[in-house]
């Protein structure tokens, strides 16, 4: 046994951290990777602590104190998910404390850690009750690719169905399986409401027994009991957001992601900036877990992968032979010609009355949040922006004020021009806040709703307006991309998009990709019942190549014209990307920082004759040049050399020695590059 042991702490003052303390003699028989313990900080104090690590040598210089006692003899955590942090660590450019930090519920590091209290409102998904008589049956084309999924046994299989194909019913056959091995499920979704959605026809399916939840909505209290039931084996399905891939499962079997191209698995607000698909692989590889991405829109770089890998399989047809919804595309500036400067064309206001007189329902997708995008001065012209980002503020009428979407400044009952202060201020452009208030002007007497991340301010919101929208309580649900994929509400037959040039015009390379997979996604949304649906996207530019690919929903010609500009490019998946972004509330102290490494970094990669190899971009200001206070410039590094390429800039990153006013961020797989 080593000599001592190294162990994680959370103090306030100094963040989460690791410290070497020495092991008595009555507890080296029994310490482990992940016992908490007891252990002496400062002079007087005992906190507790998590076991990461042991050692035979110090520091020079540092004299370790004893760990005082064991708090629990079964750990926490084990080596295997050590391993998965420490990866985790290496790959994405942190430090081990703070990736453990994300993984482990924040209360773990209180010592009267089951003295939580009993959150005072449950889960509403749990009412759900399981339907025995339900009769579960694949069609020829989903036991076919069932059947050739356990055939292959690739360690990564990519799902790609069109959407209402029924990929779903194939990963309840594969989790059943699963169970009836003796191994557990991790399935994951992007974003809380369909993770909700995905746990409601699980639980009807298996029963609520064996099935929990982990996101970011759930209590410290709910946490723990879940790691509990983990830790003891007694949860068999875990349904989560991207932060469940840290979640300790036992005896994993299965691992799905559901929509996998989602931006959403992805953190990169802060550090560790992972994407859970990528983990979610590494911890299959770990356990021997099969993981199954499905997407009826996969990632260009996953679908390219799996092709070359005889690892796609596809779900051509739509359950039970249902067509595809019609789509129709309305160029808006021919309503301007026609005097409508409104949000609604004629033609989606008659096709949505049409809804409403016959008790179906209809979903409007406007993918921007708040009342209007901008508030401008029309006597001095100036634009109210965030004093601290580069950005406009954005005005919500619900509050009364305007908002930073970044930083969180805000700005309340503003009447005023700041510049000029006259009266003369005036909001441009539509959220979703102003298109649920055209709505219910247009359609007076319609029960209307909206989903998305303003409007949801308190515990089982997003739950009980599905609810509601399922049992046709709601005729038109407005909303943002959280709408736009997993509702599966056969009484939907019509899908409207309030603006569908919005995600094509950003200056970045997924911005086609991401804007493809949206309208797609929300199409798939119309016409899974009896009826047929319908769908209409309105444009100012109807011409656009990808707005005709997502008419048609037509994946595989939008990939081919795609893979072919990502290889011109040197783009994912033919090289992979590390952004780095160097900030300081100083502008020329940033922008010679920046100049500064990105000549070291080139001069390195010379020296290492990998200049072919490893490509240096940059320094350029970042799109949104200042935020939170700071400015930023962008180094872009694609690299073409896989792991070797990865860790020879990392390594050299590692070295990089920055004045105190001057943060580098690393950002390994970036979504964007803004």
């Amino acid at each position: 046994m080593k000599k001592y042991a190294l162990c994680l702490v959370d103090i306030k003052t100094l963040g989460t951290k690791t410290f070497s303390y020495l092991i008595p003699d009555n507890m080296k028989d029994k310490i482990n990777i992940g016992i908490p313990v007891l252990v002496p900080f400062g002079k007087s104090r005992e906190i507790k602590a998590y076991v990461v690590g042991f050692s035979d040598y110090l520091e020079e210089g540092i004299k370790a104190k004893y760990i005082k006692d064991i708090l629990d003899f079964e750990p926490m955590f084990n080596l295997e998910y050590l391993k998965l942090l420490e990866w985790v660590s290496n790959y994405y450019f942190s430090d081990l404390p703070t990736v453990l930090k994300t993984a482990l519920p924040s209360k773990f590091f209180e010592k009267n850690v089951k003295n939580y209290r009993t959150p005072k409102k449950k889960q509403i998904i749990f009412e759900t009750e399981f339907d025995e008589n339900a009769v579960h049956k694949l069609s020829d084309e989903q036991e076919k690719i069932y059947n050739e999924i356990t055939y292959v046994n690739a360690p990564v299989s990519l799902l790609y169905g069109i959407t209402g194909s029924g990929k779903t019913e194939v990963y309840f056959k594969l989790i059943e399986d699963t169970i009836k091995k003796g191994k557990n499920v991790l399935f994951l979704a992007p974003e809380i409401a369909l993770v909700s959605q995905l746990t409601i026809r699980t639980i009807k399916r298996f029963g609520k027994d064996p099935v929990a939840i982990w996101h970011s909505s759930i209590t410290e209290a709910e946490k723990y009991a879940v790691w509990q039931k983990l830790r003891s084996d007694e949860i068999k399905i875990l349904f989560g957001a991207r932060s469940a891939v840290f979640a300790p499962i036992k005896n994993l079997g299965l691992i799905i992601l559901d929509e996998e191209h989602d931006d959403s698995y992805k953190q990169d607000a802060k550090e560790p900036r992972y994407n859970a698909v990528e983990v979610a692989k590494k911890l299959g590889a770990l356990y021997g877990a099969k993981v199954i991405l499905g997407s009826a829109t996969p990632d260009i770089s996953n679908y390219y992968r799996a092709v070359n890998s005889n690892s796609l399989f596809e779900l051509k047809q739509r359950y039970n032979n249902a067509s595809l919804p019609k789509v129709t595309v309305v160029d808006m500036r021919m309503e301007r010609q026609f005097k409508n400067n409104g949000l609604f064309s004629k033609f989606l206001i008659d096709k949505i009355n049409d809804r409403i007189e016959n008790n179906e329902q209809t979903i409007l997708l406007i993918n921007r949040r708040g009342f209007s995008t901008y508030t401008q001065c029309l006597n001095c012209g100036s634009v109210i922006e965030c004093p601290k980002c580069a950005i406009p503020l954005i005005y919500h009428s619900s509050t009364n004020s305007h908002k930073c979407h970044y930083c969180n400044f805000e700005l309340k009952n503003l009447d005023i021009c700041p510049k000029c202060e006259t009266d003369a201020l005036q909001n441009f452009g539509a959220g979703s806040e102003r298109v649920e208030e055209i709505a219910r002007t247009i359609f007076k007497g319609a029960n209307i709703k909206r989903l998305d991340s303003d409007a949801l301010s308190k515990k089982n919101e997003h739950v009980e307006i599905l609810n509601d929208f399922r049992d046709g309580k709601i005729d038109i649900l407005i909303g943002t991309q959280m709408i736009a994929k997993g509702l599966d509400n056969p009484n939907v037959t019509l899908v409207g998009v309030i603006n569908a040039d919005l995600s094509f015009n950003l200056p970045d390379f997924r911005s086609t990709e991401r804007g493809f997979s949206i309208l797609t996604q929300v199409a798939g949304r119309s016409g899974r019942g009896e009826n047929k649906g319908e769908v209409i996207f309105q444009t100012f530019n109807a011409d656009n190549e990808f707005l005709i690919n997502a008419k048609k929903q037509d994946y595989k010609t939008f990939y081919e014209n795609e893979i072919e500009t990502r290889e011109l490019f040197d783009y994912p998946p033919f090289s992979s990307i590390i952004r780095i972004i160097l900030k300081s509330n100083n502008i020329f102290r940033a922008q010679r920082a920046s100049m500064e490494i990105t000549m070291r970094l080139k001069d390195w990669i010379e020296k290492l004759s990998l200049t072919e190899r490893l490509i240096v971009l940059g320094p350029v200001p970042c799109v949104i040049e200042k935020l939170k206070g700071e400015f930023r410039f962008n180094i872009i590094v694609k690299n073409k050399l896989d792991e070797k390429g990865h860790f020879t800039i990392l390594s050299f990153l590692k070295k990089v020695i920055l004045p105190n006013d001057i943060k580098m961020v690393v950002d390994v797989d970036p979504m964007d590059v803004l």
